[in-house]
């Protein structure tokens, strides 16, 4: 059964750099709360200077959990403690409201928190602009594509999750679309001003019309650490999530 929840629900989706993912992972553990997915991606390129520092960000591991809106608040503020979100290439952590959800778990999430030993500390994460998520699907092998189309309209960087598609093993058509089974799920986060832009110049490098047969959306997002990270400087080429 689907529902709106009574309890105000949040989807926490975490990227950081690979190597974090025993920190983020002990967050969760440490308060017996289970993460739905944890999967691994890879971001786009770094910056020269990063490469001589040897920070390698390129492999990401990427969560996203459940929780009610203070439960959100209290993990966010436990994960910030564990990684510096301030440092570029570090990752990013957002939060996304829920409309509606299947009642079982929204009653597993108002019973996590009534579990939790939550502070009175009320931390407060949203950024100071408005931020959108993009998420584009296309083809397998059409990343690149993605993202150099996203950074001629202003994207600064991105994460690529490997997925497949529901279908045979060959190549389906739908409406006169080859549909490939191997996918790129393709995740940019940016504010809001240069969504539309961003979303434009894709569907017209990797639309469905193109090989890349890609598909767009935006989902707005509630709160956001690690933004830093999607302003260009002057000392930064490029950044990933």
């Amino acid at each position: 059964m689907v529902k709106q929840p009574e309890t105000r629900l949040d989807a926490l989706i975490t990227i950081i750099d690979h190597r974090l993912e025993n920190a983020l992972v002990n967050v969760y553990k440490s308060n017996g709360f289970p993460i739905l997915l944890l999967t691994h991606g890879r971001g786009t390129a770094k910056s020269v200077i990063y490469e001589i520092l040897g920070y390698d960000a390129l492999k990401k591991a990427v969560s996203i959990s459940v929780q009610t809106k203070k439960t959100t608040k209290y993990l966010l503020k436990e994960i910030s403690h564990r990684i510096d979100f301030s440092k570029p290439g570090t990752g990013i952590a957002l939060t996304i409201n829920l409309s509606s959800i299947s009642s079982a778990l929204s009653k597993i999430c108002v019973q996590a928190e009534e579990n939790l030993e939550l502070g009175s500390e009320d931390m407060v994460f949203m950024s100071k602009e408005p931020y959108h998520l993009v998420i584009t699907i296309v083809n397998s092998g059409f990343f690149d594509q993605v993202m150099d189309a996203a950074k001629k309209a202003g994207a600064v960087g991105g994460t690529v999750v490997h997925a497949r598609g529901l279908g045979s093993k060959e190549a389906q058509k739908y409406l006169g679309i080859t549909i490939q089974p191997e996918k790129d799920l393709v995740l940019i986060l940016t504010p809001k001003e240069r969504k539309r832009p961003i979303m434009e110049s894709i569907m017209h490098e990797v639309g469905l019309n193109t090989a890349g047969t890609g598909i767009c959306f935006s989902l707005p997002v509630d709160a956001a650490v690690g933004v830093g990270a999607l302003i260009k400087t002057d000392e930064t080429e490029d950044s990933s999530l």
